[in-house]
């Protein structure tokens, strides 16, 4: 091998191996980071970025979050596969997915005043958990279609839980069977309550989330334990 084609086989080889930018990769300039100290911890912190001038600024830190009931795991999204190891999430399982994931809106019981897309929610509004459904992990109105599942989840509930929310894209087009459901970032009931497998946060913090997002510019959840989200930054280039 001349010096020439070694040097370029060495220089392959080295930007094969680099992270990669997640705001050219994914085309977004909004990232919301939330991590927690082990996979079990349903406290965590979240964090908010934008990119400006080549680098992530941070635009808020340290907000309190709680995740589900049984801490996180892995799950499908637009990160790596190889990433996805040990226990998965499932349907049913109390967990937050971890990995990185759009968002693609808002719900809420009142019209939102934003820069994202937003759904108004009813007493007809259902997120469908039934994963025999053709409409598993859908938002659904019974106005517009006949009912085919035997559980979902009602949107308009008794207390302020999704007075305001954010639809996190996790096991989307298509849905995979068992996989998980109605997955959202919306206002928690207490710092020690956790969820059924969404993201909470204090009403206060969540509108300045929602201020904040802009879908022109995709925005994206990066979501793991902070070890794994250490792990990650082999693979993306991570604030």
């Amino acid at each position: 091998m001349n010096p020439f084609s070694f040097i370029s086989v060495l220089l392959a080889l080295f930007l094969f191996n680099q992270p990669e930018d997640l705001n050219l990769k994914f085309e977004t300039s909004q990232l919301i980071v939330v991590t927690s100290d082990s996979w079990n911890k349903i406290e965590g912190k979240m964090a908010v970025y934008e990119y400006e001038n080549g680098r992530w600024n941070l635009v808020m830190n340290d907000i309190p979050i709680v995740t589900g009931r049984t801490g996180m795991a892995w799950a499908n999204g637009l990160h790596k596969d190889e990433l996805n190891s040990g226990i998965l999430k499932k349907e049913g399982d109390g967990k937050s997915p971890a990995g990185i994931f759009r968002l693609s809106g808002l719900f809420g019981y009142q019209d939102i005043k934003s820069k994202m897309n937003s759904l108004k929610i009813n007493e007809r509004t259902f997120c469908v958990d039934d994963s025999k459904s053709v409409y598993y992990n859908q938002i659904v109105s019974t106005d517009t279609l006949k009912k085919d599942w035997d559980s979902a989840e009602t949107m308009l509930m008794k207390s302020d839980a999704y007075k305001f929310g954010i639809f996190v894209d996790y096991n989307v087009n298509p849905a995979k069977a068992q996989a998980g459901s109605c997955i959202f970032m919306h206002i928690w009931s207490g710092s020690n309550s956790p969820t059924a497998g969404c993201t909470a946060m204090k009403e206060g913090d969540i509108l300045k989330l929602i201020n904040f997002l802009d879908k022109n510019k995709n925005p994206i959840l990066v979501q793991a334990p902070l070890a794994e989200y250490e792990k990650m930054k082999r693979f993306y280039k991570l604030p």
